[in-house]
């Protein structure tokens, strides 16, 4: 039954990305005048009681109420930073939203939450398209995650598959929240559409 988790349950921010296609730091990017993709992100989910941004190694962000936790496997994609911070985290699992979401909400979030009922990974599905990055997972998919990286297979999906996961269809009138931004021209059209 949908809902019936009763685990601590902490939301991360992953910003640790290369940001290769965008040539600039996504989670710097400014999402209107006062505000970047990632404050704005930090903004929709402080509500959660264990917070944190994940970030590479060169990167600075502080965030009031977010823990800075530094990517323990570098060169391993959004997989190695998931890893890090369930190895760092106090919550039984996390929600996890990449900072090219700026939309995600804190209704989406708690909808996701609401749905959680303890499974490994919950992965949310809009349309036919599964959204690893924005997904909830266990702190009991760790030793998954670290065999998988070991033999460098960094994919989610592949991940995701070795665990007791369950998708869920997320309705279409909430599929703005999983939009990400990763190239100049998208950012470029993000922003007409928010002028």
């Amino acid at each position: 039954m949908p809902g019936c988790f009763d685990g601590k349950i902490g939301v991360a921010v992953l910003a640790g990305g290369k940001s290769l296609r965008m040539g600039r730091d996504k989670a710097g990017l400014s999402y209107d005048a006062d505000t970047t993709f990632l404050e704005k992100l930090c903004r929709s989910l402080d509500f959660f009681p264990y917070r944190y941004v994940s970030r590479n190694v060169s990167q600075h962000y502080p965030i009031d109420g977010f823990e800075s936790v530094t990517d323990d496997y570098p060169e391993c994609g959004p997989a190695g930073g998931i890893l890090s911070v369930l190895r760092k985290t106090l919550a039984d699992a996390v929600l996890f939203v990449g900072c090219d979401m700026p939309d995600f909400s804190e209704a989406e979030a708690k909808r996701l939450v609401s749905i959680y009922n303890g499974e490994d990974v919950l992965v949310p599905v809009t349309g036919d398209v599964w959204q690893p990055v924005s997904a909830v997972y266990s702190v009991r998919v760790c030793r998954i995650f670290e065999e998988s990286l070991r033999r460098g297979d960094y994919r989610l999906r592949n991940i995701i598959m070795q665990t007791d996961f369950r998708t869920a269809d997320v309705p279409e009138e909430c599929f703005f929240n999983y939009v990400n931004i990763n190239t100049p021209g998208e950012l470029e059209s993000f922003r007409r559409g928010h002028s």
